[in-house]
């Protein structure tokens, strides 16, 4: 009895024991990741004060990328409290209005109300001023370059897009299809497999199918477009083709006002 007694609370002690070691060595593999990730937000703030200090005198004197790229840097900070959106916007604004394409569409982006990541704190939905302000800066942007990169591990901007995406929030359903259409001649900017899935949808309104129709249409992704058509009646296919010539005829005349872009994108 006593032996058992004795075998059952060594075990019990060997089980705490274990327990205890496992449970410290928790608590170390735990510090040292908070270590790791402390000594990494030391480090990437450090980076982002050395980028501030190297573009402060380039964006003083007037250069509108070094304006852009301190914007950039003012508000990507990891922690938020650390941001200076004002400051960042006024940088944005001025490089903007010198006509500078990155400036233009980052601006775009915050004042449509899409730019989270650029932890700029807007209103949404927009204001309708913002909203048609910012819709004109993507325009313009959209005639220097199909997209823009803001800063390492940011989205893309793709102004022509996300132009054509807000002209349909802001009630201009026409406009709207213009600059996807121009997105797509000029940048190759839709998905075609998304599209066709879209024109086959059972849900989508009769006008909208042609509409999604005549956009896969012009992005030239010839299984996609016949899979389509085959799928769809006659009538909605004629209908697509039209509108789709009608959509190239569309996007040479906008030209006159906003130039295609070069194929090669901006840094």
């Amino acid at each position: 009895m006593t032996l058992l007694s004795d075998s059952r609370a060594r075990g019990g002690m060997l089980i705490l024991a274990l327990a205890f070691i496992g449970g410290t060595g928790c608590v170390a593999i735990d510090a040292v990741n908070k270590n790791r990730y402390e000594r990494q937000k030391r480090d990437a703030e450090a980076d982002r004060q050395r980028r501030i200090a190297e573009q402060t005198p380039a964006a003083a004197a007037g250069d509108p990328a070094a304006r852009t790229a301190l914007a950039y840097a003012l508000v990507s900070a990891s922690d938020r409290r650390q941001d200076d959106a004002p400051r960042a916007l006024a940088l944005l604004e001025q490089a903007a209005a010198q006509d500078y394409g990155m400036a233009q569409a980052m601006l775009g982006e915050i004042l449509t109300g899409s730019a989270v990541l650029l932890h700029v704190p807007r209103r949404f939905p927009p204001d309708p001023r913002e909203l048609t302000r910012g819709i004109a800066l993507l325009q313009r942007a959209a005639t220097k370059a199909c997209s823009y990169r803001p800063g390492p591990g940011m989205y893309y901007v793709e102004p022509a897009q996300r132009a054509g995406q807000m002209l349909g929030v802001a009630g201009l359903p026409d406009e709207s299809l213009l600059w996807r259409a121009r997105g797509i001649l000029h940048c190759g900017g839709a998905n075609a497999g998304y599209l066709a899935s879209q024109a086959e949808s059972k849900h989508i309104k009769p006008v909208e199918r042609t509409e999604t129709l005549a956009l896969l249409t012009l992005t030239g992704n010839a299984k996609a477009i016949a899979e389509a058509r085959a799928a769809l009646p006659a009538d909605t296919v004629a209908a697509a083709e039209r509108l789709a010539a009608d959509l190239r005829r569309q996007v040479a005349a906008s030209e006159r006002d906003y130039p295609a872009p070069p194929r090669k994108e901006l840094p």
